[in-house]
């Protein structure tokens, strides 16, 4: 089949395209009640040290505490957000809220709390929510700013106030501002000044670029390190685990509704298949993927929709690179092109003899039909606040940590 030179275009564009920043947080409540909220404590760099090398923080901490308003305004609710769009990994949440004293058991320290893991493989934790606020569920997309809880008390935690943590792509906790006692990069869109509120501003996620498109019966050699790869994304809403790249993507589309089989072959390296509904490599747009660890083929099937355009990306795990050969197997025509095959001819039937007429013969011939056009851990000493009722978390770090399970949960790859 020929493409035309407006999709050819189109395709050339699309691999132009280069990797994007990481994507950053904006501050995690909403507009309602972004105002409301001030910090209580910084990550702690050492010797209660904070980012800008004073000493709102205390030994130990490895999050940023955001008060709310103490308990009157937990009781008037205040919502907290999801810093960036992302996939629920880990909830928890009937665990008392009305801790006072730092040490209350419950979801490891952490009390109630959500976790999400983001399209650039980088994660966020939100603890100490409101008995029964958790608004989401593990494995749902949640896009940035939207509700995914309420400030609360739970927890090791000593007064009302969320719990934000920054995990890397590591799964180490680090400190999303950066200062003279923090080393860049910042993870926030705009961290504004000490002693204030990161700006309340959503970056949005880099689109997949399809280098090209792939079409029913059609298997092509590349490789995800092949032209028009990029490196920018790292999740995809299906599987566990992260990615750090390269990555090459595909436009696949079928002029009728059929199931799809799309396969990856020939694997000399780990690189993971994922079929998406759109080109939107948020998380938000996942129809299936095989994430076999060091497999040599990897395979989707799927129901297609006729003249739905989906994306085929292969993603290599820990920096995995390698050639492949990426196959459809069905039966449609790829939408809005020419089908410049040779055409059928029908059967000539010829009329019984009558020699006073010539001879007629109908053919039907297959036309070139276009088809379709459009295609924790933390708390203050007592005293140390500057607000008497603004609080933080309480006991131990590690324990907390330990006791949650939390520490490096969901980020590992678990190779067989």
């Amino acid at each position: 089949m020929a493409l035309s030179v407006v999709t050819l275009a189109a395709w050339a564009l699309a691999a132009l395209v280069g990797t994007a920043q990481a994507q950053d947080y904006s501050f995690p409540s909403t507009a309602a009640d972004y105002a409301e909220f001030y910090p209580t404590a910084y990550y702690d760099h050492g010797g209660v040290t904070d980012w800008a090398c004073s000493d709102l923080t205390y030994a130990g901490h490895t999050g940023s505490d955001f008060g709310g308003g103490s308990w009157a305004g937990m009781d008037a609710g205040r919502d907290i957000a999801a810093s960036a769009a992302g996939t629920v990994t880990a909830t928890n949440d009937g665990v008392d809220d009305g801790c006072s004293s730092g040490a209350c058991e419950g979801g490891g320290g952490l009390g109630n709390y959500v976790k999400i893991q983001h399209a650039d493989g980088r994660s966020t934790w939100y603890g100490h929510f409101k008995t029964w606020s958790v608004a989401v569920s593990v494995g749902q997309y949640v896009s940035c700013g939207q509700k995914i809880g309420e400030m609360g008390s739970s927890g090791y935690s000593t007064g009302p106030h969320v719990h934000f943590t920054a995990v890397n792509t590591s799964g180490s906790r680090v400190d999303p501002f950066v200062g003279s006692c923090s080393d860049p990069p910042s993870y926030w869109v705009d961290q504004g000044v000490w002693d204030g509120r990161p700006a309340l501003i959503c970056d949005d996620v880099p689109a997949c670029a399809p280098v090209a498109p792939l079409r029913c019966g059609e298997s092509v050699t590349t490789a995800n390190n092949g032209g028009g790869s990029t490196g920018t994304h790292a999740a995809y809403g299906c599987g566990d685990y992260t990615y750090s790249g390269p990555e090459i993507a595909y436009a696949f589309a079928t002029d009728v509704t059929e199931t799809v089989t799309v396969s990856v072959t020939g694997n000399a390296a780990d690189v993971d298949l994922f079929v998406l509904s759109s080109d939107a490599c948020d998380g938000s747009a996942s129809v299936g993927c095989s994430v076999s660890p060091d497999a040599e083929a990897e395979s989707v099937t799927f129901a297609a929709t006729a003249g739905a355009t989906y994306t085929v990306v292969t993603d290599g795990y820990e920096g995995a690179t390698t050639g492949f050969t990426l196959t459809a197997s069905c039966t449609g025509g790829y939408p809005g092109e020419e089908d410049t095959s040779a055409p059928d001819t029908a059967a000539t039937d010829t009329a019984a003899a009558d020699t006073s007429a010539p001879d007629t013969a109908a053919r039907d011939t297959a036309g070139g039909g276009s088809g379709d056009a459009g295609r924790m851990e933390d708390a203050g000493l007592p005293g140390r606040w500057r607000r008497l009722d603004d609080l933080g978390c309480g006991g131990s770090a590690a324990g907390m940590l330990l006791g949650a399970g939390l520490l490096g949960a969901g980020l590992g790859r678990r190779r067989r």
